[in-house]
């Protein structure tokens, strides 16, 4: 097989657990088989080594910090500028170390995701794995601040499978929206599929929910887990105060229906307030 073919295999793997794996470090061996509960555990590392074990490539079962460090590993050369790659430099596959709140890891590094091609990421840092765009995500971390005073952006990327000799670079397929006749799809770079039965967050930062074939979700509300979420006219996912269908609803930052009861305060100006209320 190709580098190509190789990285495409990997990628295809890491789709299978797209939406269905739970989060878990305790449990992050349980990414391909059934733990006794019958679910699927994994964590932003294991996620990605379990998918090249399972395809044949495997490199070992390591941690954001042994990716890190691993000599079957290597360092790819590309620009980082304000927390995003130069994406021609990246292949499927390839390994985005981002820096987190350890101070004990090399770097600070403490999370991962995988590059799925033509500006798509894939990754399991919460909930369940999903895709994501390269450039919102990788802005959305370079602006986060850890407590220490670091951003949580992009330190560098590794990779597993080399370049063959002769390689060309693969064919880029048309991806991105598309409207159609049952509605709006996101097709997925050089894999050209669609989303189905996962969330995905766009480069503008708003999250969406796609249905089992593709379409997306406008609206309605939507349970996922044990959360209500309300996707509106353009399909984003709603934070805050809301008023559906002449009843008032509270979203919070993760877009989650909140059904304890809220305490709200009068400001100096007297207004209405609540403390962490989502905008």
């Amino acid at each position: 097989m190709t580098s190509q073919e190789k990285r495409q295999a990997v990628c295809d793997k890491y789709a299978t657990i797209i939406g269905r794996n739970i989060y878990s470090q305790n449990l992050r061996d349980y990414c391909f088989k059934k733990y006794i509960d019958n679910n699927y555990y994994s964590d932003c590392s294991s996620s990605i080594c379990y998918s090249y074990k399972e395809t044949g490539y495997g490199y070992g079962i390591l941690t954001t910090a042994g990716i890190f460090q691993s000599s079957d590993l290597t360092v790819v050369a590309v620009n980082i500028i304000n927390g995003i790659p130069d994406s021609s430099k990246l292949r499927k596959g390839d390994m985005l170390e981002f820096a987190d709140t350890n101070t004990e890891r090399p770097l600070k590094i403490g999370h991962v995701e995988m590059y799925y091609g033509n500006n798509i990421l894939c990754g399991h840092g919460s909930g369940t794995p999903s895709y994501k765009d390269l450039k919102g995500y990788c802005t959305s971390r370079y602006d986060s601040w850890a407590p220490g005073g670091w951003r949580e952006g992009l330190v560098c990327v590794r990779r597993y499978i080399q370049d063959d000799a002769d390689t060309v670079l693969e064919s880029i397929k048309l991806s991105g929206w598309k409207r159609e006749a049952d509605g709006w799809h996101f097709y997925l770079g050089n894999s050209g599929e669609a989303v189905k039965n996962s969330w995905y967050q766009d480069s503008d930062g708003k999250w969406y929910w796609f249905n089992a074939v593709g379409v997306m979700v406008t609206n309605t509300w939507y349970q996922h887990k044990d959360d209500w979420y309300y996707l509106g006219s353009d399909g984003a996912m709603n934070k805050g105060l809301q008023n559906i269908d002449g009843s008032w609803y509270y979203l919070d930052q993760n877009g989650r229906m909140e059904a304890e009861p809220v305490k709200l305060t009068l400001n100096e100006n007297g207004a209405l307030q609540y403390p962490g209320l989502a905008v």
